[in-house]
């Protein structure tokens, strides 16, 4: 029997940006659909303030486990801050401590690759050149500086869609960098199928049809128009509630969470409207499982978790009509102008009145995933 690949992927819990801890549990997940002589043995860094637990859980069969300090100190920060400004790179990295690593995904311009045969950067999308107000000037010369430094050494990148490679090209004319597209996808344990339905409805006290909109509270989301919609179709009688779920704070714009809310209040949505914050994972997705639909009224995305999490629950979605989400999404949908709340209220009456979903199997395209994924790395 060939020997197995050995890969070292970095793991950081950020519950800031939930979707990049999915993203490394994710691939976890589903290198486990591989027959057993296929799966790679897993060395996993992980961040001394985030644990492995929730790795741990996730049983992999042949995995490793090396805990080290990934934080920067705010002097370090600054220094790197300054250094990337000025040199277009950061003078501070963190060695991972290992004497040799073959392969070592994700990385950063911040981590020390000398000791490493193949690696990865990951660029999940372009979003600061695209919607720039919705970020501090520091933290788009950061994301530039680090783009640019990319380039200029042609570390070999990962992008999450075709889109973001295109957007590369783009903005980078030029480049050399090896490219490649993994478009990831969401893992979803059977375990949310025993929760029971009518008390999950009754604990949350949601007695109407619903539809449900489980992003993180960040500007881009776009969950004002999800807002005038409700009002525009609460105006003409329509009874129906919006489920909202996840982190109810946007560190770029912390009044976000408090103008969303007012909006509410202001406009008598009360009855319309539920915010459940962040909740069990499992109570999330029997909610988004037993909706009338998901929204994903997004002004902009890399490759969405809402989406594959939608496709993996054979469910249907209203998307917001942006590049990204006709790559991503084939079917089970319909689309709606994310700067039109008119377009987003009559979508939803359409999907009020039923729709028909196809149904796939999705454990094809985790295989593919996969599969892919291994063939990246030596």
């Amino acid at each position: 029997m060939a020997e197995r690949k050995q890969i070292t992927l970095i793991y950081q819990y950020n519950d800031n940006w939930i979707g990049g801890t999915y993203y490394i549990l994710n691939i976890i997940r589903s290198l486990k659909f591989l027959e057993s002589e296929l799966q790679p043995e897993l060395t996993i860094i992980y961040d001394l303030k985030s644990g492995y637990e929730a790795i741990y859980a996730l049983k992999y069969p042949f995995i490793t486990y090396l805990g080290q300090d990934l934080q920067f100190s705010l002097a370090e920060k600054v220094v790197n801050k300054i250094a990337r400004t000025l040199l277009k790179k950061p003078l501070i990295k963190k060695r991972i401590f290992l004497k040799q690593i073959n392969n070592l995904y994700p990385v950063s311009d911040s981590i020390e690759t000398k000791n490493v045969s193949n690696f990865f950067y990951w660029i999940p999308d372009f979003q600061e050149h695209y919607l720039p107000h919705f970020f501090s000037k520091s933290e788009i010369n950061t994301r530039y500086n680090t783009q640019i430094w990319m380039k200029n050494n042609e570390v070999p990148i990962i992008f999450s869609s075709w889109n973001a490679k295109e957007d590369y090209n783009k903005f980078y004319k030029g480049n050399k960098n090896r490219k490649e597209i993994l478009n990831f996808v969401s893992i979803i344990d059977s375990r949310y199928e025993q929760i029971d339905i009518s008390g999950l409805l009754e604990k949350y006290q949601i007695t109407d049809p619903y539809f449900m909109v489980p992003n993180q509270f960040w500007k881009h989301k776009n969950h004002e128009v999800v807002l005038k919609a409700t009002k525009i179709l609460k105006e003409k009688g329509y009874c129906f509630k919006v489920v909202f779920t996840g982190k109810e704070y946007d560190h770029r714009n912390p009044l976000y969470v408090d103008s969303i809310k007012a909006f509410v209040r202001e406009n008598n949505l009360e009855g319309h409207i539920k915010f459940l914050g962040f909740i069990d994972r499992d109570e999330q997705l029997q909610l988004m499982k037993n909706s009338k639909s998901i929204i994903q009224p997004s002004l902009f995305e890399g490759w969405s978790t809402v989406v594959e999490d939608t496709k993996a629950l054979n469910h249907f979605i209203i998307l917001s009509d942006i590049p990204l989400h006709r790559e991503q999404m084939l079917s089970n949908r319909k689309f709606f102008d994310p700067y039109s709340p008119a377009s987003l209220a009559e979508t939803m009456i359409e999907v009020l009145s039923g729709v028909e979903i196809v149904s796939e199997d999705y454990n094809l395209k985790i295989k593919e995933f996969s599969t892919r994924f291994l063939s990246l790395f030596n």
